[in-house]
Formats: structure tokens, C-alpha cells, sequence
């Protein structure tokens, strides 16, 4: 019988999978960018599409998303916003909150990529069953939510 600390090894047995299959995909997307003329790493490609699911996130929850820290999110945005993709708007209620909005050539560029995008997509689920998927996407946002409140926990 194996105890709490011995299933599969627990984070250890999954962390390097999900390591590698945001490698693999982070990679893709990248490409996907690149062939349809849009030169950005796959870390710009990544921001790129939270800011396009998350349209006016301010910076700051951005940070918190991608795990960096501000001075790092304000170069990858300054690379977005000068490669016309996102722009910074400010907060009408609090002026000293910048919001990371899409621009109209981002949306473009997404209507661009969106088929190879979801291509990609398809290739990547190939074979797994949608019941496989739902429980892996459940077991995700527990895994994150548990990380999140751990989080939390440790900088109070």
C-alpha cells in the first residue's frame, strides 16, 4: 500500500511532464507566430495570449500570471507595445493601475494564427478522450489552487 508521500513520487513524477510539455508547446506557438510574420519568443507568444483571453489585465496581475516580477513583465510589454501587438491603458478609477489591452493588430494577428493554432491544438490531443481531458484540467486547477493558497500562506 503506498502512502501519501509515495504516489508516483507525487510532484516529482509530474513536474518535469508539464515542464516539457510547456516547452513543447511554448515552441509551437512560438513557430506558429514566426511562420505567419510575427517575430516573437515564445515568452512574448505567451503573454501575448494571456493578455488576448485576459484583454485588460492590469500589469500587475500579468506578473502574478507569468510568475515574474514587474521589471521583467515591463520588458516583455515593452516589446509587445512596440511591435504594435498590445498597448498600456490606464485605469479610469486608479490612474497608477496599467492595463495590458490587445491592440487591433494583435486581434489580427490572432485571426491570423488562430487555425494553425488550433491545428496544433487538435495534434497535441489526438487519441485522449474527453472525459481524460476534463479530469486532467480539473486536476490542474487544483493542483494550482492548492499552489496559489501555499503561496499565499507562506508571505503572510
Amino acid at each position: 500500500m503506498k502512502t501519501d508521500h509515495q504516489h508516483n513520487d507525487g510532484l516529482g513524477a509530474i513536474m518535469p511532464l508539464i515542464g516539457f510539455m510547456t516547452s513543447h508547446v511554448r515552441s509551437h506557438v512560438s513557430r506558429i507566430c514566426k511562420d505567419a510574420g510575427y517575430n516573437i519568443t515564445p515568452e512574448e507568444a505567451d503573454t501575448l495570449m494571456i493578455i488576448r483571453h485576459c484583454d485588460g489585465l492590469p500589469q500587475s496581475q500579468l506578473a502574478n500570471i507569468l510568475g515574474k516580477d514587474k521589471a521583467a513583465v515591463t520588458r516583455l510589454m515593452n516589446t509587445l507595445v512596440k511591435s504594435g501587438l498590445v498597448g498600456r491603458v490606464q485605469d479610469q478609477q486608479d490612474r497608477r493601475i496599467i492595463r495590458a489591452q490587445i491592440t487591433e493588430e494583435g486581434k489580427q494577428a490572432f485571426i491570423q494564427v488562430w487555425p494553425e493554432l488550433n491545428k496544433f491544438s487538435d495534434q497535441a490531443l489526438a487519441g485522449i478522450p474527453s472525459q481524460d481531458l476534463e479530469l486532467m484540467r480539473q486536476t490542474l486547477i487544483a493542483i494550482n489552487a492548492n499552489l496559489g493558497a501555499l503561496k499565499c500562506t507562506q508571505n503572510s
